[in-house]
C-alpha cells in the first residue's frame, strides 16, 4: 500500500499533466523479487544502482526493517545518499537511513509505531511527529496515507497546484459518481477554498454543455473577476483553462476505457465536433487521440 500510494499520484500526473516528464524504476538490492507482508510478489525492474546521480531515490521499507540492516545495505545507502539529488524515505525507511548515518543533523519522521524507538536509537536525528518532514535533501513520512499527502505536496511544488489537485481528486473524487450520490468537490474542504470547490462541482455537472466564465461565476455567487483571481491563485490557471482541461481529461478517459467514436466523445465532453475535440486534445495533451487508443489495443 505504501508503494502504491507513492506511485499512483505520479502515474496520474504522467497521464494528465502537460509537460510532465516522469518515469520510474523499481529495484531491489540484488534485483531479486520481493514479497510484501500481505503476500503480494513484486518483480523489480532491476538491481539498485547507488551511483545514479540524476534521479530521486525513494526508499520503501515496512515491517522487520531491523532484520534488513547489514554492512552492505548501510554502505550502499551512504553512497546513494551522496549521489541522489533528493532522498525520500517512506514508512520505516527512515530507520535504514539513520542507521547509515546520513540523517545525522537532520529532521525526520517514521511510522507512528516506531517513533519512540526511533528517538531513543538515533539521538543525532531530530525526530518529528509530523505526517511528513522535509530536511535539506531528505523527505520522510510514515504510513500509506502520509505518503499520499507527501507526494501531493511534492507534485504541487514540481508541477503546480492544478496537477496536485487533479491527482488528489482522482483518488477520492469521481465527479460523475459523486454527483449521483449528492456529494462532490465540497467534500475536499482541506484542498481548496469552498468557492473554488463549488465552481468545480458546477463544472462537473456541465461537462456536456460548458458554461462561460460569467455563467460559472454567477452559479457560485461571485463576480467574474473574483472567480478568475481565485482560480489563478489556487490552481495557477484561469477558470476557462481549467474547465477545458477538465473536459479533455474526461475525453481521455472515454478514449481509454470505451469504444465510443470521436464524435460521440466530443458530444459528451462539450465540444462542437470530433474535429474540434481532436485539435484541442492534440494541442493541450501533446498527443493525438487515435494514438492513445492505438496504445490501448
Amino acid at each position: 500500500m505504501v508503494l502504491a500510494s507513492a506511485l499512483e499520484p505520479l502515474r496520474d500526473v504522467q497521464l494528465r499533466s502537460l509537460g510532465a516528464q516522469l518515469s520510474w524504476r523499481i529495484t531491489t538490492l540484488t534485483g531479486a523479487e520481493v514479497t510484501s507482508s500481505s503476500g503480494l510478489r513484486i518483480r523489480p525492474d532491476g538491481t539498485f544502482n547507488p551511483g545514479q546521480t540524476d534521479a530521486t531515490l525513494v526508499l520503501v521499507a515496512g515491517y522487520h526493517m531491523r532484520d534488513q540492516i547489514s554492512k552492505q545495505l548501510t554502505s550502499t545507502l551512504r553512497l546513494a545518499a551522496r549521489n541522489a539529488p533528493l532522498i525520500i524515505a517512506v514508512d520505516t525507511a527512515s530507520w535504514l537511513l539513520a542507521e547509515a548515518g546520513v540523517l545525522d543533523g537532520h529532521s525526520a519522521t517514521i511510522h507512528w509505531q516506531e517513533i519512540d524507538a526511533f528517538q531513543e536509537a538515533f539521538s543525532n536525528v531530530s525526530v518529528s511527529t509530523a505526517r511528513f518532514v522535509r530536511s535539506g535533501r531528505y523527505l520522510s513520512c510514515g504510513g500509506a496515507s502520509a505518503v499520499l499527502d507527501m507526494l501531493l505536496d511534492l507534485i504541487k511544488r514540481q508541477f503546480g497546484p492544478a496537477a496536485a489537485f487533479d491527482a488528489f481528486s482522482m483518488f477520492v473524487y469521481d465527479p460523475t459518481r459523486q454527483n449521483q450520490l449528492g456529494r462532490g468537490a465540497q467534500k475536499l474542504r482541506e484542498t481548496g477554498s469552498p468557492k473554488l470547490l463549488a465552481a468545480i462541482d458546477v463544472m462537473a455537472e456541465n461537462i456536456e454543455t460548458p458554461l462561460t466564465t460569467f455563467e460559472l461565476a454567477k452559479r457560485v455567487s461571485l463576480a467574474e473577476r473574483t472567480l478568475c483571481r481565485l482560480f489563478l491563485r489556487e490552481l495557477g490557471m484561469s477558470p476557462g483553462k481549467y474547465f477545458r482541461m477538465f473536459r479533455l481529461q474526461k475525453a481521455r478517459y472515454l478514449v481509454e476505457e470505451t469504444q465510443l467514436s470521436q464524435e460521440q466523445i466530443a458530444l459528451r465532453c462539450g465540444f462542437s465536433s470530433g474535429a474540434s475535440l481532436a485539435r484541442s486534445f492534440r494541442s493541450e495533451m501533446g498527443v493525438a487521440m487515435r494514438d492513445i487508443r492505438t496504445r490501448q489495443q
